[in-house]
């Protein structure tokens, strides 16, 4: 008996779900949807995050280890006739731990509190969200992941679903919420998996000329982040 590559039965998954929702005539509600993300994201303790800040021309990796409270930055600000600043930087619930890495390697420098909970806050206290303001996106914000319910629980913000798309092979639907004057705040466009409704991508701006990208991966997935050497004291 004839058996099929895993890799032709994986793109004839894709194919199909593209062709039910072009034939699909009813969308489903765009709140409804948040409101799941939301749940879907809430569960979530562990996951990566690149953000690129297309005006600045700015970028940053990210490894977030909520259960453990420890979280890894590596963010590139690039700075006008001069090389570009790299630095590493790692959070835990009583420390922040910061070096240089490029132009040139330094050493670990170590602060206290207070320190803002961040992404890893906003995952433990999903209720606690504002509506986004206009702004550049940073990787240690809390704003660096959509506030679903927020957006979802919005008055006079209109939802439309743009498309179905592809992210990392992953359908997904992608979905725009324009607020309340739409002519003065930007809009913020949601990339949705159908698979396991989680966010994939989050756009702030106009699709063509976006302000920040932000897309995220390695849902649920372990991270061994190691911490400076003992005598920076934890």
């Amino acid at each position: 008996m004839k058996t099929w590559p895993a890799r032709s039965i994986g793109a004839l998954s894709v194919l199909l779900f593209l062709l039910l929702s072009a034939s699909c005539r009813r969308t489903p509600d765009g709140r409804q949807v948040f409101l799941q993300s939301e749940a879907a994201l809430d569960a979530v303790r562990s996951f990566s995050m690149h953000i690129e800040n297309k005006g600045a021309r700015d970028w940053a990796d990210a490894e977030f280890a909520c259960d453990q409270d420890i979280m890894r930055y590596v963010t590139v600000q690039g700075i006008p006739n001069a090389p570009s600043l790299k630095t590493e930087r790692i959070q835990t619930a009583n420390y922040i731990f910061t070096r240089t890495l490029e132009p040139e390697a330094g050493g670990w420098g170590r602060s206290r509190k207070p320190i803002d909970p961040g992404v890893c806050g906003r995952l433990k206290s999903p209720n606690n969200q504002a509506l986004p303001a206009n702004r550049y996106i940073t990787v240690d914000q809390a704003g660096s992941l959509p506030p679903l319910f927020a957006f979802a629980n919005e008055q006079g913000a209109t939802i439309t679903h743009e498309r179905d798309d592809l992210c990392d092979g992953l359908p997904c639907g992608v979905w725009t919420i324009r607020h309340g004057l739409a002519d003065l705040a930007r809009p913020e466009t949601v990339w949705i998996s159908v698979v396991d409704r989680l966010p994939r991508r989050y756009v702030e701006g106009e699709l063509d000329h976006p302000i920040t990208v932000v897309t995220y991966a390695e849902y649920g997935q372990p991270f061994h982040i190691q911490l400076p050497p003992s005598d920076v004291g934890y």
